[in-house]
């Protein structure tokens, strides 16, 4: 079923164009930003160049969006989040200020981490897609039950089998030495650490998502919002861009 579904991710093509013909990306109708800094963070297998069009649309209101800096996101999760913390690094050499994360599926995984290493600094948290909030109910049995081939069980799934298998296969191929989450690693340690307090959590999810389980992107103690759409065309998903700009808007 899970299958037959992902067949439907052709559409956010149509999602792509919907949004671009809406007065949304236009800036119109939504609230905008004082120049504060966004680092923006792409899925599974992708990269900086599909998010393209959300940093166009987060500078057009205000808001100076910062690369991830990643090739791709696949891999050693700990070797990925020390090159966005690397290229972070530059950037906030003379910017003293607040920042906000956002990420896409596996992205806003790493978007929890960065979130927690950078506290205070970061204050707004919006995931979009992500089954962050799965993981963190499964904790670190979960998710050893996850790297044995578990993906979840019919009562909390998370993602389906072939997308895992996917993921795990091209780990293995670039980083034959890491076994994550059985490696105990500070990624790990950080995924699943309690938010940090004062971290405004924003979930924005698709409720017919067949890449993501809808039920694992609900965080608890975050604000949760569903929305219709792929789970590929959630970056650019008209009904998904007020509900960030209204995210990182939002006082404290």
């Amino acid at each position: 079923m899970a299958q037959a579904r992902a067949l439907d991710e052709w559409q956010a093509m149509r999602e792509y164009w919907a949004l671009r013909a809406s007065a949304v990306y236009r800036g119109e109708g939504v609230p905008h930003g004082d120049g504060q800094l966004v680092l923006v963070l792409p899925g599974l297998f992708g990269n900086d160049v599909y998010l393209h069009t959300v940093r166009d649309w987060l500078l057009r209101i205000g808001y100076r969006p910062l690369l991830s800096s990643l090739q791709w996101n696949v891999g050693c999760p700990k070797r990925l989040i020390g090159e966005i913390e690397k290229s972070l690094e530059r950037r906030l050499r003379d910017h003293d200020g607040e920042i906000a994360i956002v990420g896409h599926s596996r992205g806003g995984l790493f978007a929890k981490v960065m979130a927690v290493r950078l506290a205070p600094r970061v204050r707004k948290l919006v995931v979009v897609g992500s089954p962050l909030g799965g993981m963190l109910k499964a904790g670190r049995a979960g998710l050893e039950r996850f790297a044995a081939g578990h993906t979840g069980t019919d009562e909390s799934p998370i993602a389906p089998p072939y997308v895992v298998q996917a993921g795990r296969a091209m780990t293995r191929l670039l980083d034959r030495d890491c076994n994550t989450p059985l490696c105990g690693c500070d990624y790990i340690e950080d995924l699943l650490a309690p938010l940090p307090a004062g971290l405004k959590v924003t979930s924005i999810y698709s409720t017919s998502d067949p890449i993501v389980a809808p039920s694992a992107s609900v965080v608890a103690g975050a604000d949760n919002i569903e929305v219709e759409g792929t789970h590929n065309g959630l970056m650019f998903n008209r009904h998904v861009y007020p509900r960030i700009a209204k995210a990182l808007a939002d006082r404290l």
